[in-house]
């Protein structure tokens, strides 16, 4: 279970979003156009300038495109359209030489007819280039840029290039890094602002045999045969092992209709939970584009279709050894100084430089036909496969493998369209932790098969398998783009609009979920919805049913700072190693209002961790697990759970209902445990119980050592007679009995209690993102210098509300910094980027120690004269009140350079594991030495 800094660092990290300049925004509706005479040559025309003057960055990116394939530079042109063999197309009376600079003007068409023998040092496409589909034929070339009136094609939907022709698009190896007229990096590969038509032969991109896929099979039957596959092809069976690497990529050495012979007999077995098989993907296809040269990374070729809305429809081809942009190092972004020269290092590992990247940014339209990417392959990414950046993209039935980062990718929460019936095998990861890059908007790189930043892309029948983390990972936290604008997700792309503002934007965290019919196998986890609906403004259910989930080594389903979600038809298995913390489904201290419809968890420590606040109901479910059902105290008042269906098969030991009493809230304090909530239960019979914690019980003595002194030694029945309060909102009551295979004791309810009471549904139906629950009803600060730190109730027994019991505090809070922080100092090369503080505040409530994760950005620093910059630090204790800390951050070259990016210290590469929980642990309780109680 991951609880602790890392998550609570996550929450404040989304609330406090760094201003870095990632990309661009395009206004909506943006349109340009070129219009160009036949082979003019006008170095001073717009270039596109004129379209993207009230966007500067756009306007940025486009020049830095068009600067790659500058007019008046080219060697070749093409005079007239024709074959690219064909003298007469060219001016100079013969085909462009090696190391030539081809233009292509606008209106001419140049056919690629046969093979271009010569490596093209860069092609500009004003017209069109146009592939022949009746035999082989290729171009290498280093760069190729195709214009907003431009085209590249190689074979149409109505004309695919045949399956007896490869059509191929080789990238040049770059030896070169041409940093004064490219600082951007774009050169290398494809660009275009134009339309792509890429087709290559029909061919079903991955199949199910029938029969299951064990250790020496050879040979495979089909339900009907697989559309093209031939003698040759190369497949990839995907491991479904959480302990190791157990894909293969055999050759299909026979076809005979819906069966195939494969070269050799697999070597492991590819196994499901209900003795099924496993897709097999197919990774030839007859058009095929890749790097000529896969090292070193910045010798690789990478496709991007620029700011275009639509116009891209790729069928059948095959992307290999593409990208540049490293996974495993944090992302960064060029930057040029006051004199338009470019900042040393902002350029060492340049973001979307990806294997197929739409890089629309915003302005996706349900109403415009999507970019689509089918049947396609994707292999051999050092970060990264599909991308779709702020656009409309259909991803369907592709295979994708080996790839770091993630397969498919939604960046910045904007994004519309589909992944669906795709198949992602075999990510690895950064070795950096999930928060450590949220700084810098540096998503996806610890290894999945498929990630969103919002749930604007539905996502359904997808494959992921072998996963570094969460195959499938929705991650709902703000980002950034273009400096400090923040993204939103435009309403007219969905049907449901309760959470849009006046404005018609939704948050990104707050777009309706539909994730249905996809499996996952042989990750860490197998998914993952992080931060959705935590803070919606008005409640709306979404929806993730029917999936399947085995063979991973943490979660199956885990939904941290999720509310308001159905989740029905989930089937989990474990794998082979587990943690004691691990559980098959469940959330963190701020999941509530989850619905649980027929689901399945076997072979993990613990089935289903229900939620600590909210509605909750689990209606259904198989389990076997040595605890299956595991409920903590609520952190919320007036949470109520219904369980009902549940069956636990009689073998083996197990227990059926862990409730974990005396479960003080994280930052919380005792006096939460008294607060409402209600648990009920359904058995075989259809009659009702109400479950009761163990502290509830009228003899349980919850605070027989330590605790309160005015509750010290008492009973619970004690307590509630004289004080008027009880655990959960009610004791017991007398003739409540033992729940068999549980620690919790239950009585008959009353049918009239089962509905929830208008306090559940209030609290249910108002979000709440406190980080000490109820701080101000619980913990009061005082200034009586006489006055000592204690508990006390505040009203009376008798009285018409109950009594209130708060901690009348002395302490102050502490701000523990994060040790490689300590130093406080910064490069002066980062002043103008801002500086961000991180640790954690620490403070005492009663002989408890609270812990809350904190960060506090600086953008605007201003260093006095001798070199130091004032830093005015704010922060709250438990019970909500703020406490100033003046610190001084030092300007020296003798601090670590890292650009814009704040969290440098907190990644691999500078700090090798990371892992600073510990001593910061050590040095909280040394600062609270007297704490004896736990966090």
């Amino acid at each position: 279970m991951r609880t602790g800094f890392s998550i609570a660092l996550a929450v404040v990290a989304a609330v406090a979003a760094a201003a870095w300049a990632v990309d661009i925004i395009e206004p909506a509706g943006h349109q340009h156009h070129l219009a160009r005479s036949q082979g003019a040559c006008n170095p001073n025309g717009s270039e596109h300038a004129a379209g993207h003057a009230s966007n500067l960055a756009r306007h940025r990116e486009h020049a830095a495109a068009l600067e790659l394939v500058a007019l008046c530079s080219e060697t070749a042109i093409a005079v007239k359209s024709g074959d690219w063999s064909a003298p007469a197309t060219w001016a100079e009376g013969k085909p462009p030489a090696a190391g030539a600079r081809v233009r292509i003007p606008s209106g001419l068409t140049v056919k690629v007819d046969p093979e271009v023998p010569a490596r093209i040092d860069w092609i500009r496409v004003d017209g069109a280039l146009v592939w022949s589909t009746d035999r082989a034929a290729s171009v290498n070339a280093g760069t190729i840029v195709v214009t907003p009136e431009g085209a590249l094609e190689i074979g149409t939907e109505d004309h695919p290039v045949p399956k007896s022709v490869v059509a191929k698009l080789t990238f040049a190896a770059r030896t070169f890094r041409d940093r004064e007229h490219d600082p951007f990096d774009m050169a290398g590969g494809l660009i275009s602002m134009g339309a792509i038509r890429i087709h290559g032969a029909e061919k079903t991109a991955w199949k199910i045999p029938q029969s299951q896929l064990l250790s020496g099979a050879r040979e495979f039957k089909f339900d009907q045969p697989p559309s093209n596959w031939a003698v040759g092809d190369e497949l990839i069976v995907p491991g479904t092992s959480d302990t190791s690497n157990e894909d293969e990529t055999p050759i299909i050495a026979g076809v005979d209709g819906d069966q195939i012979r494969l070269d050799r007999p697999l070597r492991y077995a590819h196994l499901t939970p209900d003795g099924s098989s496993v897709p097999m993907g197919n990774l030839t296809r007859n058009v095929r584009i890749a790097s000529e040269a896969a090292a070193p990374l910045s010798a690789r070729g990478h496709i991007m279709f620029l700011h275009q809305q639509t116009g891209v429809n790729i069928d059948g081809a095959e992307f290999r050894d593409l990208g540049r942009t490293d996974a495993k190092r944090a992302q960064t972004a060029p930057d040029l100084d006051e004199t338009g020269k470019l900042v040393p290092g902002s350029d060492g590992n340049t973001v979307g430089r990806y294997a197929l990247h739409f890089h629309v940014v915003s302005g996706a339209r349900v109403d415009v036909p999507p970019h689509v990417v089918r049947n396609s392959v994707v292999w051999g990414s050092p970060k990264h496969g599909i991308v779709n950046h702020g656009g409309h993209l259909l991803a369907e039935n592709n295979v994708t493998f080996a790839i770091a980062g993630s397969h498919f990718f939604a960046e910045n929460g904007t994004e519309i369209g589909s992944f669906r019936g795709n198949l992602a095998v075999r990510s690895t990861g950064s070795g950096d932790d999930l928060v450590s890059r949220m700084g810098i908007f540096d998503n996806g790189h610890q290894g999945h098969g498929f990630w969103m930043q919002s749930a604007g892309v539905r996502v359904t029948d997808n494959w992921a398998f072998g996963h570094a983390a969460g195959a499938y990972v929705v991650f709902g936290y703000a980002f950034a783009e273009g400096g400090s604008t923040r993204t939103y997700f435009d309403a007219r792309n969905t049907d449901n609009r309760v959470n849009a503002d006046a404005v018609g934007r939704i948050s990104t965290s707050d777009v309706d979920l539909y994730f249905a019919r996809n499996y996952a196998a042989g990750s860490t986890d197998g998914v993952e919805i992080w931060n959705h609906k935590l803070l919606a403004p008005h409640p709306s259910q979404s929806l993730i049913e029917d999936v399947t989930v085995w063979n991973v080594s943490r979660h199956a389903l885990f939904i941290p700072y999720v509310r308001d979600t159905l989740i029905r038809n989930v089937h989990a298995y474990g794998g082979e190693h587990h943690m004691d913390t691990d559980f098959a489904i469940g959330g963190n201290s701020q999941t509530e209002n989850i619905t649980f419809q027929n689901v399945t968890a076997e072979r993990f420590p613990t089935g289903l961790v229900l939620p600590r606040r909210g509605i909750n109901t689990v209606d259904g479910a198989f389990l076997r697990n040595p605890t299956n059902i595991m409920i903590e105290s609520a952190n919320r008042p007036f949470r109520m759970v219904t369980l009902k269906n549940i069956h636990v098969p009689s073998e083996g030991v197990t227990t059926t209902l862990d409730l974990k009493d005396m479960a003080v809230p994280a930052n919380g304090d005792v006096a939460m445990l008294f607060e409402g909530d209600r648990i009920f239960w359904s058995d075989a019979a259809g009659e009702t119980f109400r479950l009761y914690f163990g502290s509830q019980n009228e003899n349980f003595v919850p605070f027989a050592n330590s605790g309160p002194p005015d509750l010290k030694g008492l009973t619970s029945g004690e307590i509630k007679a004289r004080f008027g309060v009880a655990f959960g909102g009610q004791l017991a009551p007398g003739d409540a009995k033992p729940l068999p295979g549980s620690n919790a004791t239950m009585a008959l309810a009353d049918a009239d209690d089962l509905a929830p009471t208008s306090k559940e549904l209030e609290f249910a139906q108002n979000p709440s993102n406190e980080l000490y629950p109820l701080a101000g009803r619980h913990i009061v600060n005082t200034e009586d210098q006489a006055a000592k730190s204690r508990w006390t109730f505040a009203g009376a027994a008798s009285g018409s509300e109950p009594a209130n019991f708060v901690f009348v505090k002395k302490t102050s809070p502490k701000l523990i910094v994060h040790p490689l922080l300590r130093k406080l100092v910064i490069h002066p090369d980062d002043v103008r980027y801002g500086y961000r503080l991180e640790g954690i505040v620490a403070d005492m409530v009663d002989n408890r120690i609270t812990k809350m994760a904190f960060i506090q950005d600086f953008p605007a620093l201003q260093p006095d004269g001798q070199g130091h910059i004032a830093l005015d630090v704010k922060f709250p204790d438990p019970a909500g009140d703020m406490t100033s800390l003046p610190l001084s951050l030092t300007v020296t070259k003798q601090a670590v350079r890292r650009g814009r990016n704040y969290e440098y210290y907190k990644q691999a590469q500078y700090c090798g594991k990371c892992n600073f929980e510990q001593e910061m642990e050590r040095d909280i309780r040394a600062t609270f030495a007297q704490a004896t109680g736990g966090e």
